[in-house]
């Protein structure tokens, strides 16, 4: 008996020992120095190195396609407009005079050899826009001398020793130091325009889509006003082509979101957004350097109220306009509101408005049965004015960009908030002028803090998609 146990308590010894042996070894194949785990950790880093060897990899090849495809392209603007290349690969080319400009990825170029005069680029639809150059330092915001609180006047700018220059005009809210550019990374945008050397502003105004339900076709006999107002479906975006309707009725909120859908894929090497305030007083400066004092007054350069005389007659045949009263009442006249035009028109018409308009008034243009309004012309009185077309007049045409002074007012992503209320109304910033207004007044520099960003009430509100290089 006492045999038997002794036997079994040696076989439990050389049951653990042999246990412990296969334990250490176990332990060594898992953890040892070429163990489980450590040739696994081998195994990932070597994967890994590949990984970004091959990453590496494609990458010189990718950039050794991209240069092959470079070096294919036309050099300069004169070459790229008689070839009528579409770039593949974003390239900088050169004009006549060794300056320099970005054509982006999926567009060509158009028109116009000289840089300083303002090349025009085009996407496989036909959207159009203009590159700004900017030389070191140029791409800002316009700073104002003087530091009134303009809440509820417009204020003229002042130079340095004081006195007002009737230069760039602004109306509410300007001094707020809480005013800024809405959703957009303005930090990518300067580093894009360092970079390239400038950036891209569409030739025209926003104009609507053919897919659009209040879109109107000039080869057919829909001519209705738009009727869906602030409405940008899914899939809406602008368009920058001549001779379209505008596309106003919609809110400063609305036109960042549809100027941001223009162009956000990788098919073309920009990105689209709404203009923002920097990209606005860029182009203004840029202008005013050619053609002097149209900051003071841009009379002669827009679709304005004041603006009847025969050299800005439209002279295109089928020139898309609309007619819009603005109605006041006599008392103290106070603008109250608009009464939309039904329909467009197609042919001649002369900028500026008509006052205290009435039935009995014998131009063939009146038809009241073509406004939503209260004739009462005993309490109101109204002006007649005119909306035209993107890119109706080259009269309105500056460095090759149409409208920016006159037709509309247009949104950019600057916004704020008013002190003087207790309301969380966002304001949005609006530029230049519009039909309702006199050139002299609300020149293309104008600045106009007043408006709501929610607000899609107003014929008179329009705006314009900037692209940054990407």
């Amino acid at each position: 008996m006492l045999k038997n146990k002794g036997i079994t308590l040696i076989a439990l010894v050389v049951t653990i020992v042999v246990l412990l042996i296969l334990a250490g070894v176990s332990i060594t194949a898992v953890f040892g120095e070429n163990g489980i785990i450590n040739g696994a950790q081998k195994a990932k880093d070597k994967t890994d190195e590949s990984i970004e060897q091959e990453q590496e990899d494609v990458g010189k090849l990718v950039n050794q396609l991209e240069e092959f495809e470079r070096e294919g392209l036309p050099d300069t603007v004169k070459e790229a407009i008689q070839k009528g290349t579409i770039f593949t690969v974003n390239k900088q080319i050169k004009d006549a005079t060794g300056k320099t400009m970005t054509v982006p990825k999926g567009f060509k170029v158009k028109e116009e050899e000289l840089i300083e005069n303002g090349v025009v680029i085009a996407d496989s639809e036909g959207n159009e826009f203009v590159w700004v150059p900017c030389e070191d330092g140029n791409y800002k915001k316009h700073e104002y001398n003087n530091d009134a609180n303009d809440e509820g006047t417009a204020v003229q700018d002042k130079s340095e020793s004081g006195k007002a220059n009737a230069g760039w005009n602004t109306w509410y809210y300007r001094a707020y130091s809480d005013w800024k550019d809405d959703e957009i990374d303005e930090t990518a945008n300067k580093k894009s325009v360092q970079n390239n050397g400038g950036f891209y502003i569409a030739r025209y105004e926003a104009g609507v889509a053919k897919g659009a339900s209040f879109y109107v076709d000039a080869s057919s006999e829909q001519k209705t006003y738009q009727t869906s107002k602030d409405n940008i479906g899914t899939d809406l975006k602008p368009v920058s082509k001549k001779g379209v309707q505008a596309w106003n009725l919609i809110s400063q909120i609305n036109a960042k979101t549809v100027s941001g859908r223009m162009y956000n894929g990788e098919t073309y090497g920009v990105r689209s957004q709404l203009v923002d305030g920097t990209a606005w007083d860029t182009v203004v400066t840029w202008m005013s350097e050619e053609y002097k004092d149209i900051e003071k007054d841009s009379t002669t350069h827009g679709n304005y109220s004041n603006n009847r005389v025969e050299g800005t007659r439209i002279t295109e045949s089928n020139c898309l306009f609309a007619e819009h009263l603005c109605k006041f009442r006599k008392s103290d006249n106070k603008q109250i509101g608009w009464c939309i035009g039904k329909s467009y028109k197609y042919g001649l018409f002369t900028s500026g408005y008509k006052a205290n308009w009435t039935e009995s008034e014998s131009d063939p243009s009146t038809n009241y049965n073509s406004y939503d309004n209260d004739t009462n012309t005993n309490t109101y009185r109204y002006n007649h004015y005119v909306e035209m077309a993107t890119g109706a007049s080259d009269n309105t045409k500056l460095k090759n960009i149409y409208d920016m002074a006159g037709n509309m007012f247009e949104w950019t992503t600057e916004y704020g908030y008013h002190s003087d209320t207790s309301s969380d109304t966002k304001y949005a910033v609006l530029r230049g002028g519009s039909f309702l207004d006199a050139g002299y007044s609300n020149t293309i520099s104008f600045r106009h803090g007043a408006a709501s960003g929610s607000k899609a009430d107003s014929p008179i509100y329009g705006f314009r998609v900037v692209l940054y290089i990407k």
